[in-house]
Parts: structure tokens; sequence; C-alpha cells
């Protein structure tokens, strides 16, 4: 997996902390809940996208450790089960709505599209699908993000 190679062979320190916590969350989710649990809200935005490679190598750190594999599985042969959301807007610019499809296909990502607004969107998503929990890119300094640890609802 590229990025956890670029990530490893880095000097940054702290970028090594944050993806080091990065990892941790979500193999800590990726243990907790079953593949079928997990979802991931996808905009087509610079932070879903970063998330996005996060939760891709991520899923493959726990697979490996899952099947000993030893690591040689390049990025094309992998592939990402976890759920993704794209909530589609009419609004939204025709160039979020083409690099989002585009993305989904290069990394062949299971994509739910949802034409509604978010939260009536969950709560249908909610009750059709067991989900136990969303992964949702959001930067630390967005004034509505709350920055909080991992949490089991267990």
């Amino acid at each position: 997996m590229e990025i956890d190679k670029a990530i490893r062979e880095s000097d940054d320190r702290r970028l090594k902390t944050k993806y080091n916590n990065a990892i941790y969350v979500i193999q800590r989710a990726l243990a907790l809940y079953s593949i079928e649990e997990v979802a991931f809200s996808f905009n087509g935005g610079k932070d879903s996208t970063v998330l996005l490679h996060l939760l891709r190598a991520g899923y493959f750190l726990h697979q490996a450790e899952q099947t000993q594999c030893n690591g040689d599985l390049s990025d094309r042969e992998f592939k990402f089960p976890i759920r993704t959301i794209y909530f589609e807007s009419s609004s939204a610019f025709p160039e979020i709505n083409s690099f989002t499809y585009e993305t989904a296909s290069t990394y062949g990502l299971q994509l739910d599209i949802l034409r509604q607004d978010f939260k009536s969107g969950l709560e249908a998503l909610l009750k059709a699908k067991p989900i136990r929990a969303i992964f949702l890119g959001v930067r630390i300094g967005d004034p509505t993000a709350v920055y909080k640890w991992f949490l089991s609802t267990y």
C-alpha cells in the first residue's frame, strides 16, 4: 500500500503521529464491527478524499494482520469493500459529481447514492442497512467539526 510505505519512509514525526492515530481509529472500528456495519461518507472534497486513502490503508493493514499477509499487495490489486455513501445534490458542481464517480470507479468503491439531505438520507440508510459506524472526513478547524475519539456504541 503506497500511502503506508510513504508515511513509514517519511522523516516527519508529526505526520507519522497523525497517520498512526488515524490508522488506529480505523483498525479499531474494523475490529469492533463487521465490514457490512461500516460505511464511509464520500463527497468528493479534499477532506473525504484524504480519508478515503487513510481508510484504504487502514483496511489493508487490518486485512494484512488478519491474514498474516506479507504486505506485498499492490494498490491496483487491492479491493476496498467498505460501503461508500454519496449524497448527490443537484446544486453540486458537475466536476464534483464527475470526480466522485471517477474516484469510485478507480478504487472500486461500493457507491450508495442518496438523493436526500444528509439527515434524511442517513435515517433511511440506517433503516435499510445494518450500519453501526460511519467515517466522515472533516477538517479539525471546521466550525462544525467536533474532535472526538472513536467510541464504541456497544
